[in-house]
């Protein structure tokens, strides 16, 4: 057990660093920045002037800067007042928020360098120092964060207690140097300061502070969200109306066993305690939501994965051109924008689940695509099409590409349709996510608290597991594959909206997402595949081809052919899935429609409307896909996108073929603005 000290006078003082980073991600609702810069980001600093006294380190993401400086040129001047009278510190950083780690070294240099003239023209210096996003330390950064000028960054006392550093970890490390390589500087955010701020009392906090097992030449540190301030479930009240900012700030003040300062003066008045070497870590909480390497989420989730080597295959592309030929920073801007980290991973607080936040991701590596063509003159022209591949690590795409379309099909995965980008509005209509277990789903039973916006101390968000409504247990469906387009089924009988949104049907085949085998003719795509039906206990082989043909600018054409190839005749319902991450309300006629040759939805919040035809004739219908994921208000109910089905009734003697066609039309949307 720590032995306890007594308060310590001004000449053994402990010393102490503040620092709060705030962000908001890339793709986030107008209405979600304005809340947090009203109940977190303003209040904070107007009760911080206030306090001339207390140095507080500040890194605001290159996403909000940009918003500030757009909608709230007040806040700016505000926080160049205090960085002028020498009470504000800025952090630099790379400047979308990326994982350092997950994007290619090139970006990453380029982004903290963008992060570094934004800070010089702010405050007319050059930051020292580097918020690292999400903390996700790897062994390899300290030769890039050299490269990119950085000196020091902040990680957690959970990433030096790895690199076998005692606790309680106070001072700075450095990481490095000599024989080892460039060398950088670590300080280490304290988890039980992060969570005694701003959740207990300020002289409760300021005597944990006091009594710290600390020499003078230590420090402890404070490194966390400045939305913890205010914006978190039960804060706002508490740290403002209730005043324990104002009264924190105040016992700062007037404390004699505590000495406050930023990163640059600490590291100025004393040297790195020692030299160490860091694993791969991350904070405490996202290790565990990692399972104990951020990169994991990768391979938990396709969908992240997929989004990752898209945009690594996207700045390969960009890279080359602007070696060749030249290439302006608007598109690699694009990219930048796109490494944002949140709809990367899922945790409390990452935006996997968020539809807007992946949306957001691909409208950015779609515009980013647009520039390069358009520097290249490779756009498809009226009633021209391209076949072209994408080399990524989850395996080939084939590129489809017309003039308002763009289609990438997946031969491993059902030889089905992963991805389908509407040129004129700038967007993927397929931007959908996979309903699949989450660990927390068994804790839907479980008796939980909720957080308080009273006058007692709330819970830190991490304590909290609340639900936004009941019965959510009601909703959690496990999908068996990913949900792409122009999947292919096979059932014994016709399959009911209900039956398909709770996956309650009987799958009779084994071509759902299951390999097929791809022949080339451009700008055609054939897909084939022969395995079995089970019907009524029996196995009958059956070949399945499908050819995806481009239709004018807009369209794609599916023909297939089924052949018995078996010595039993067949009767089943062919069915062809489709998935798109489009508004709810968007039904024409209704969402279900027997026996048509034409059937149609629209998206009036895109302004985009999907278009399908079948010369045979089918049924058609659409459920809503909701997941059930853990944010920082609780579980909740998240809406992603519809799911269509086209089935149709056929009976195939052995050796016969029958065909079916459909066609899916965009009809453009709009780029919209929140």
């Amino acid at each position: 057990m720590r032995e306890k000290k007594e308060p310590c006078m001004r000449g053994s003082a402990r010393s102490l660093i503040l620092c709060v980073h705030a962000h908001q991600p890339i793709g986030n609702f107008e209405h979600v920045f304005e809340e947090a810069f009203e109940k977190s980001y303003r209040p904070f600093f107007e009760v911080l002037e206030k306090h001339p006294a207390v140095p507080v380190v500040c890194h605001f993401s290159g996403s909000l800067i940009d918003w500030l400086e757009k909608t709230k040129p007040r806040f700016i001047e505000l926080t160049q007042r205090l960085s002028r009278r020498g009470q504000v510190e800025f952090l630099g950083g790379a400047y979308y928020e990326p994982i350092y780690g997950a994007i290619p070294p090139r970006d990453l240099l380029g982004q903290i360098e963008k992060m570094r003239q934004k800070i010089k023209g702010f405050c007319g210096e050059y930051p020292r120092g580097a918020w690292l996003t999400e903390r996700v330390w790897d062994p390899h950064l300290p030769g890039l964060l050299k490269r990119a000028r950085v000196e020091y960054t902040v990680v957690d006392d959970f990433h030096l207690e790895k690199a076998r550093v005692r606790p309680p970890v106070t001072g700075y490390f450095r990481t490095g140097g000599g024989a080892l390589g460039p060398a950088v500087d670590l300080f280490a955010s304290m988890k039980e300061l992060r969570y005694l701020i701003p959740f207990k009392e300020p002289e409760e906090t300021a005597a944990y502070v006091r009594q710290a097992n600390a020499s003078p030449q230590e420090v402890l540190v404070f490194a966390d969200d400045l939305e913890k301030f205010g914006l978190w479930p039960g804060t706002w009240s508490w740290v403002y109306p209730h005043g324990w900012l104002d009264r924190w700030f105040g016992c700062l003040e007037k404390d004699p066993g505590i000495r406050l300062y930023t990163f640059d003066r600490f590291r100025r008045d004393f040297k790195p305690r020692k030299t160490v070497r860091v694993p791969h870590a991350s904070y405490s909480e996202m290790m565990e939501w990692s399972g104990g390497r951020f990169y994991n989420f990768f391979d938990k989730y396709p969908e992240s994965r997929y989004m990752r080597d898209r945009m690594w295959s996207l700045s390969d592309r960009l890279e080359k051109e602007y070696l060749k030929n030249g290439l302006g920073e608007s598109a690699r801007d694009a990219l930048y924008r796109a490494q944002c980290n949140c709809a990367y991973w899922h945790g409390v607080f990452g935006g996997l689940y968020l539809h807007h936040l992946r949306s957001a991701v691909f409208e950015n590596l779609i515009q980013a695509e647009k520039l390069l063509a358009s520097h290249q003159n490779h756009r498809s022209g009226p009633g021209q099409a391209k076949v072209g591949t994408e080399t990524l690590s989850s395996g080939k795409r084939w590129r489809l590409e017309q003039e308002k379309i763009v289609s990438f099909f997946n031969p491993a995965l059902g030889g089905a349709l992963e991805e389908l980008d509407d040129l004129s509005g700038g967007f993927n209509l397929m931007c959908n996510v996979r309903r699949r277990h989450e660990g927390y789903h068994r804790m839907l039973t479980a008796k939980v608290s909720a957080g308080t916006d009273g006058g007692e101390a709330p819970l830190s968000i991490h304590h909290l597991l609340g639900f936004k409504e009941p019965g959510l247990e009601r909703h959690l469906f496990y999908d068996r594959t990913r949900r792409f387009s122009f999947v292919d089924h096979f059932f014994a009988r016709e399959v009911s909206p209900e039956e398909f949104r709770t996956l309650t049907y009987a799958e009779t085949g084994d071509f759902a997402g299951r390999p097929y085998r791809l022949r080339v003719r451009s700008p055609a795509l054939d897909f084939e595949r022969k395995a079995v039906l089970n019907a009524g206990g029996n196995k009958t082989p059956v070949i399945l081809k499908k050819t995806i043909t481009p239709d004018g600018g807009s369209a794609l054409r599916a023909r297939y052919r089924i052949k018995n190839a078996g010595r039993r005749p067949l009767d089943f319902v062919f069915g062809v899935e489709f998935n798109f991450s489009i508004g709810q309300e968007v039904s024409a006629g209704g969402n279900e429609a027997r026996g048509v040759r034409e059937w149609a939805l629209r998206d009036p919040w895109r302004g985009v409307s999907l278009r399908w035809s079948s010369p045979q004739g089918a049924d058609f219908f659409s459920t809503p896909v909701e997941t059930v994921s853990e944010s920082e208000y609780g579980l909740e109910r998240t809406y992603q996108g519809l799911s269509v089905l086209s089935q149709r009734r056929l009976g195939l003697l052995p050796g016969q073929t029958c065909e079916h066609q459909l066609r899916l039309e965009v009809d453009g949307g709009r780029a919209h603005a929140d």
